[in-house]
């Protein structure tokens, strides 16, 4: 192992947020499969790793790469030959996943896309924020720069509202009922309404966004009985349960996690 490799995986795991996005960095866990609220780019810093053809079934075999991009709530597992993985959240209410499959020739509503046409300067970016080489509001600027997109304008105000509150409030799980009032829209309209905007169910949203919360705490160096807690989960077993299933690792994996924040330019989601 190089010098180099060997220097930053010394550093903890370090999770960024701005907007409605996130990006961790850090050890690269034996993930079980999983499902994510939202579209992820999954980065090998170190070297390639591995993506299961048919998650949950080995024998179909693995796709080896050093970049995927998976849409939202689609199962996959991931096994990494890399020690240090980086993980970018993409912003559900955004153009992030639009513009990169737009990018790739890739048409949405297909399973996982391994090999990225951007991943040369992808994964230049996350090494030189890993190394130290460049701050985050340096990584950030040039993430939305060459990778990301822009926020969508076809959300109607009201239920990008009601989404905010959701986020703004979700250790109180707020009920599709009060969230359809805040938008003016019968329950069932604004169901439809928000998997289209999000690209998952509401259910999921809501344990994604009480996830978000929860890592913050964590962050900030609290006991994971405390985040559940904090996040509004029955218990802190209910929270691991739940993380495994969102991220395919248990969430004491995450012990000695350091948050970066960059200035947010809307409200925020988790």
């Amino acid at each position: 192992m190089s010098p180099e490799v060997q220097a930053r995986n010394r550093h903890p795991p370090l999770l960024c947020q701005w907007g409605a996005r996130a990006l961790y960095i850090g050890p690269a866990f034996g993930l079980s499969p999983h499902r994510n609220a939202v579209a992820v780019l999954a980065i090998g810093l170190d070297g390639p790793f591995e993506l299961a053809e048919l998650p949950g079934d080995p024998s179909r075999g693995f796709t080896r790469c050093r970049s995927a991009l998976i849409p939202p709530n689609t199962l996959h597992q991931l096994r990494a030959h890399s020690t240090r993985m980086a993980f970018l959240y993409l912003d559900a209410l955004s153009s992030d996943f639009a513009r990169l499959a737009d990018v790739e020739g890739w048409s949405i509503g297909a399973d996982a896309l391994a090999g990225l046409a951007c991943e040369r300067r992808l994964t230049g970016i996350l090494l030189d924020l890993d190394g130290g080489a460049v701050d985050f509001a340096s990584a950030r600027h040039a993430l939305e720069r060459d990778v990301l997109g822009a926020s969508r304008d076809n959300i109607p105000a009201k239920v990008l509202e009601a989404i905010h509150f959701l986020n703004r409030h979700a250790f109180e799980r707020p009920s599709l009922t009060d969230l359809a009032r805040r938008a003016g829209l019968s329950p069932s309209r604004f169901r439809r309404v928000f998997v289209t905007a999000t690209g998952v169910p509401l259910r999921r949203y809501r344990i994604w966004a009480a996830m978000g919360m929860a890592m913050r705490i964590i962050a900030r160096g609290r006991s994971l009985t405390e985040a559940a807690h904090e996040a509004g989960f029955s218990s802190s077993a209910h929270f691991s349960s739940a993380f495994r299933d969102m991220f395919g690792m248990a969430p004491s994996s995450l012990t000695g996690l350091t948050l970066d924040h960059a200035p947010r330019k809307r409200a925020t989601t988790a």
